[in-house]
């Protein structure tokens, strides 16, 4: 490993060693406690209030209709896809609320399709909260929609739900239960009817498992994993954004640049994003973590210039992502402590992150 450098694995590895949880090490969330009404961060105490509220929401307006639901819903999945992680918290409460009410009050038979849509709202919690460093509450989320998809009819939606909950498990470090987590996920698959969403949820499957086994520091495994992932990416998956995996040929072609990174090769990885050009439809969401994954590959290679240079490639394609982002902060800080006179460029970022260097 390249001097200071941290990463995700280290610090997971770090709290399983002191006892104590990812938030105690990572300090998240930056900035909660300076936020005010018109910050990123404002929106989430009223999502906090309706996640802890779950099935027994309060409502004070007319009720809505699922299919007003279902609409909102798919805005929330836009915003999503272009890191609007402020606007989905603002949004979510009230979807939230009147999804619980629509479950009650709906017919039986009715039900699990709404469920089905109060699990997608919950996965759009999930991405928000950790996008703007609210870990502890996206564990609430995580658990609320794997337990609302269980009373869905929709396998695939079961089965994103557990793809969710083994990015939790990986965070903590707890690599064997991640991928037990995804083989459970396969297993739900498996009961799905076929339709062109299949094959791109299995593939996001095999790319988690990829930068699980990448963590674990199982080179051949993860490896593995993205042959399997290549061979069900086909064009069009990335536009479609099935249940929000956002998996396609664009996607595996990331995750072939991340993985070398999780194994600290940060040569193999900027050998291979130099032949990367990611097409424009590629999701915002996904091109940003490209980028504070290359940063990370170009610290790992000594090149503290094009590190820097990367942040700010993903700073003008998805803002709210970087600025939040607990492996930017962590670049920032090995940066500013490598340098006795960081730059201005440095200096400014790190500024506009509410990093003090």
């Amino acid at each position: 490993m390249n001097g200071r450098f941290v990463c995700e694995k280290f610090i997971a590895a770090i709290t399983r060693a002191l006892g104590v949880s990812v938030l105690d090490i990572a300090e998240q969330p930056y900035g909660a406690r300076d936020a005010h009404p018109a910050s990123e961060q404002a929106g989430v105490p009223a999502l906090r209030q309706a996640l802890v509220e779950g099935d027994d929401a309060e409502l004070d307006t007319s009720l809505r209709s699922l299919d007003d639901l279902r609409t909102a819903v798919a805005q929330i999945k836009e915003l999503d896809r272009r890191t609007k992680y402020a606007e989905v918290v603002r949004a979510l409460p009230d979807v939230l609320r009147h999804l619980h009410r629509a479950v009650l009050d709906l017919p039986s038979n009715e039900r699990p399709g709404a469920h089905d849509v109060l699990a997608a709202a919950y996965s759009y919690a999930i991405t928000a909260l950790c996008g703007l460093g609210y870990l502890d509450l996206s564990y609430l989320a995580d658990e609320r929609a794997r337990a609302v998809a269980k009373h869905g009819d929709d396998p695939l939606r079961a089965t994103v739900a557990e793809w969710n909950h083994s990015l939790f498990l990986m965070f903590d470090g707890a690599y064997p239960a991640a991928l037990r987590s995804i083989e459970r996920a396969e297993r739900i698959v498996d009961l799905a009817p076929t339709t062109p969403a299949v094959p791109a949820v299995r593939g996001a499957l095999h790319l988690r498992a990829a930068i699980i086994a990448a963590r674990a520091t199982n080179s051949d495994p993860a490896a593995e994993h993205l042959v399997a992932a290549r061979s069900l990416a086909v064009d069009g998956q990335d536009q479609a954004d099935f249940y929000n995996t956002k998996f396609g040929p664009a996607n595996v072609t990331i995750h072939e640049v991340t993985v070398p990174i999780e194994l600290t090769d940060g040569t193999t990885a900027v050998t291979r994003a130099a032949k990367v050009t990611l097409p424009a439809s590629t999701a915002p969401c996904r091109v940003g973590h490209y980028w504070i994954d290359l940063s990370r590959a170009w610290l790992l290679h000594g090149d503290r210039a094009q590190a820097l240079d990367s942040l700010q490639h993903a700073r003008r394609i998805a803002p709210q992502l970087t600025r939040y982002h607990p492996q930017v902060h962590d670049t920032v800080h090995v940066l500013a402590a490598r340098d006795a006179r960081s730059t201005a460029g440095l200096r400014h970022f790190a500024a506009w992150c509410g990093i003090r260097t």
